[in-house]
C-alpha cells in the first residue's frame, strides 16, 4: 500500500515500464480500479465513474492509499471509448489498449439466422424415411434428344413464317407508308416551336440555397457534454496547467447551436454549489469543425472566449483549443458526450 502524493506519476511509471496488472485506489468508502496490459490502460472505474471521468477524478487525488497487483490478469473488455482514448493521451499522456467496450445486453449483435435450405433438408430427412420418398423416373436419353431437336426445328419454322408474313405486309403497305411519311415530314419545321412546352410538363427541381448544407449532412451535437479546458498560458502563474471542467447541455438547430452549463470542477475536484458559475455557448458546425463563443458569469466579473473543436468520427468526442479573457488564458480543450 502506497501513499504517493501524485498517483498520476505512478500511473505513468506503469505505462513506461510496460507492466500489466491492477491498480487499486481506496478513497474513504469509494473504491477505484485501473487495469493495465503491457503498459496500456484497459479499464478505469472509480465509484460510479468510468473511463476518462474516472481517471480525471483519480489523478486529482493526493495522500490517497493505493496498491498495484501485477498478478492480476487483464480483462478482455473495458469501459474506455475511442473518444476517451484520444483525450487520455492528450491530457494525461496515458496510452490505452484498443479492446471491446462493455455494452448492455440490448445492444448485443443479433444471432445470425439459420438458412432456410438447412431447415428444409432437416425436416425431410428426420420425418420421412428414405424408402418412402418417391424417385421421379428419368426420361430415356433418346426421348430427351428427340424433344430437344424437335423444339429447335419448330423455333426455326416459326421464325421463317413470321419473317415471310412481315415481308408481305410491308410490300402491301408501301404506298400508304410513303404518304404517311410525307405527311409527317411536312410540318417538321413547326416542331421546334413545340419543344419549349415539353420541359413545362416536368416538375421543376427545388431551388438550392447557396451557403447552406442539407440538414442530413450536418453532424448532431444535441445532448449533454463534459468539457475540460487545460490552461497552457495565462497572465497568472497560479492558473498554469489547471484543468477546468464544465457540464454543458447543447441544443442544435440545423448547422447552429446554443448551449448552457456550469463550471463543476477544478483539477478533477468537484466545486461547491456556490462556486459553480454559469456559462453560455453559441456556435456553428461546418463538417467536423466546430467554432463557438462563450460567456462565463464569474463570481467577480464576466469573461468571454472562444472554442475551436474537431468532432471525431464517432460523434462522441471533441478536441481542440480555447481562449478566454479571464487572466488572458488559453490552451487545449476536449469534450466527451455523456
Amino acid at each position: 500500500m502506497s501513499n504517493d502524493r501524485n498517483i498520476l506519476n505512478f500511473i505513468r511509471t506503469i505505462c513506461a515500464n510496460g507492466e500489466s496488472g491492477r491498480l487499486e485506489i481506496l478513497a474513504g468508502a469509494i473504491q477505484g480500479e485501473l487495469s493495465f496490459a503491457g503498459g496500456k490502460l484497459v479499464d478505469a472505474r472509480f465509484g460510479h465513474l468510468t473511463g476518462f471521468r474516472a481517471v480525471n477524478a483519480i489523478a486529482a487525488m493526493q495522500d490517497t492509499p493505493f496498491s498495484f497487483d501485477p498478478a492480476f490478469t487483464p480483462i478482455a473488455s473495458g469501459s474506455i471509448t475511442t473518444s476517451e482514448r484520444v483525450v487520455l493521451k492528450q491530457f494525461f499522456g496515458i496510452e490505452t489498449a484498443a479492446v471491446a467496450v462493455d455494452r448492455p445486453v440490448s445492444e448485443a449483435a443479433p444471432l445470425a439466422p439459420v438458412p432456410d435450405e438447412v431447415e428444409d433438408i432437416t425436416i425431410i430427412r428426420s420425418d420421412v424415411p428414405s424408402a418412402a420418398i418417391p424417385t421421379p423416373p428419368l426420361p430415356p436419353p433418346h426421348a430427351a434428344r428427340f424433344s430437344y431437336w424437335t423444339a429447335i426445328a419448330l423455333a426455326v419454322l416459326v421464325t421463317a413464317v413470321m419473317a415471310a408474313v412481315a415481308i408481305l405486309m410491308n410490300r402491301s403497305q408501301e404506298p400508304a407508308s410513303s404518304s404517311v411519311v410525307a405527311s409527317t415530314e411536312s410540318p417538321s419545321q413547326s416542331v421546334p416551336l413545340q419543344q419549349p412546352e415539353s420541359p413545362a410538363a416536368q416538375p421543376a427541381p427545388a431551388p438550392v440555397k447557396e451557403g447552406k448544407k442539407p440538414l442530413s449532412a450536418v453532424r448532431d451535437l444535441s445532448g449533454k457534454w463534459t468539457v475540460v479546458n487545460s490552461i497552457d498560458t495565462t497572465a497568472y502563474g497560479s492558473f498554469k496547467n489547471m484543468k477546468i471542467g464544465f457540464d454543458l447541455s447543447i441544443d442544435q438547430t440545423g448547422s447552429t447551436f446554443t448551449g448552457r452549463g456550469r463550471k463543476v470542477s477544478e483539477n478533477g475536484r468537484s466545486l461547491p454549489a456556490n462556486s459553480r458559475t454559469p456559462i453560455q455557448v453559441q456556435g456553428s458546425i461546418n463538417g467536423d469543425r466546430i467554432e463557438a463563443t462563450f460567456i462565463e458569469e464569474g463570481s467577480a466579473r464576466k469573461s468571454s472566449g472562444k472554442f475551436v473543436w474537431r468532432l471525431d468520427k464517432s460523434g462522441r468526442g471533441l478536441t481542440g483549443n480555447f481562449a478566454t479573457t479571464a487572466a488572458r488564458s488559453r490552451g487545449k480543450s476536449a469534450a466527451i458526450r455523456l
